[in-house]
């Protein structure tokens, strides 16, 4: 039996496409091992939205072939699609598979051990020529985590000055709304309690389909056929939220009541070259209304630090921004000029070691902020799902995406959803203690 290994870098997307090419492979008698031991095969799911993406990804095709000489390394996802030529060249690459061809994958890397193969082959097709959403069978056996995550979108349409992924992952693509809620059944009768809907450009479900179907649409559905537990959304662009995705998130409580909306920067001059779609304005006052219309709800977001133009008073702008609008948690990055896009041949690029002070300040105020935000929490009754646990201890995320630490057990009771009563904080977790079920 053939030996298999997986390393993947980047996003929900990539994770959930790697839960896929894995179901391929174990589907056809390979056997999975931890990317750190030998193995025959070693996939790796690349990202290339960052440098530092890329780097990492070069770094696990050295290991691979360090680790087995005579292994086949199989090199896909964004950076694979981005530079495939440059990759192919790399020493110790044997297979290169670009983002629309994962489907092949087991068939290619058969082929190549057939054949004996002593140059790399590359199955890298130009994106821009497909707009039919890939279907690839997702195998619930492959899934690592407790909380499945369920791809329905592909691709994204809106080209911000700073982003590549229009160039790796091609145009908008929306998965069958029927495929999606049998996926979701499939994944439910193999005992997952969370499904995580995630796509690249998530809030703009439908819009290329003929019947133009919506995020709100899909989630109804979750709600009326299929039994799930619980439903939560992976990152949605702030003007996407409707008064329709609204309304079903208010439907019930099995949506949870967290949505991630990149904001990116709190300066409008900022907001417009990086071609985002809004103004500072209109997102503060879009999360003020969604947290009057929404019970209980938190909201975190991204941002871009040292964006070419962003002036120390523009970065002081952001930070009043932030201290206003309070969010959950802020996943603060640095600019990562990509070649081809805008943003990298713009004026004023911002030095690396003014970023990362930024990017320094930014981790600071979230730290403070979530804390804050946890405190408030206390004493109030949360729904964890419990991932991992020892003895009567477990952890997990609440309904509102916070890690909660749950003592008390009365038994076993991992990738399962209990009420806990929150008591204390300590760093980035909340101490709760088990409460039986209402």
């Amino acid at each position: 039996m053939s030996t298999i290994a997986f390393a993947t870098l980047g996003c929900r997307v990539n994770q959930y496409d790697t839960d896929s090419m894995r179901g391929l492979f174990l589907s056809h008698g390979y056997h999975e091992v931890n990317f750190h031991d030998v193995a025959d095969v070693y996939v790796i799911n690349t990202c290339s939205v960052t440098q530092m993406g890329e780097k990492k990804s070069r770094q696990y095709i050295r290991r691979a072939k360090k680790l087995n000489s005579s292994s086949v390394v199989v090199v896909t996802g964004c950076y694979a699609q981005l530079e495939p030529e440059l990759i192919s060249a790399m020493e110790g690459v044997d297979v290169v598979i670009g983002t629309n061809e994962k489907h092949r994958i087991v068939d290619i890397v058969d082929m190549y051990i057939g054949e004996g193969q002593k140059h790399a082959i590359t199955a890298v097709r130009d994106v821009r020529a497909y707009n039919e959403f890939e279907e690839i069978p997702l195998y619930p056996s492959a899934v690592e985590h407790t909380r499945a995550d369920l791809k329905i979108q592909e691709g994204c349409n809106n080209f911000c000055t700073y982003c590549i992924i229009p160039y790796t992952r091609g145009s908008l693509k929306s998965r069958k709304p029927d495929a999606v809620i049998e996926e979701a059944k499939h994944l439910i009768t193999y005992g997952f309690k969370e499904i995580i809907l995630t796509g690249i450009h998530l809030g703009a479900y439908g819009v290329d389909l003929p019947e133009q179907p919506t995020l709100a649409l899909i989630l109804r559905r979750l709600l009326e056929e299929t039994e799930v537990q619980r439903i939560r959304m992976g990152s949605i662009e702030s003007l996407e939220v409707d008064e329709d995705l609204i309304a079903v998130i208010n439907s019930s409580d099995r949506i949870c009541p967290h949505l991630h909306l990149p904001l990116q920067s709190g300066s409008d001059e900022l907001l417009s070259s990086m071609h985002r779609h809004y103004t500072k304005t209109e997102y503060v006052q879009l999360i003020e209304y969604l947290r009057a219309s929404i019970h209980g709800l938190t909201v975190s977001t991204d941002l871009i630090l040292g964006f070419p133009g962003e002036t120390e008073s523009l970065f002081q702008e952001t930070l009043e921004t932030l201290e206003y609008l309070k969010f959950s948690h802020i996943h603060a990055f640095p600019y990562s000029p990509r070649p081809g896009t805008p943003a990298a041949s713009m004026e004023n690029q911002v030095p690396e070691q003014v970023k990362k002070q930024r990017v320094s300040l930014v981790n600071d105020l979230t730290k403070r902020q979530q804390k804050e935000e946890m405190q408030q929490m206390l004493g109030h009754t949360v729904l964890v799902l419990i991932e991992k646990q020892t003895g009567d201890s477990g952890e997990g995320f609440s309904e509102n995406y916070e890690r909660v630490q749950v003592s008390g057990l009365p038994g076993n009771y991992e990738k399962t959803i209990v009420r806990a009563v929150l008591k204390k904080v300590t760093d980035d977790t909340l101490l709760g203690e088990f409460r039986e079920g209402e």
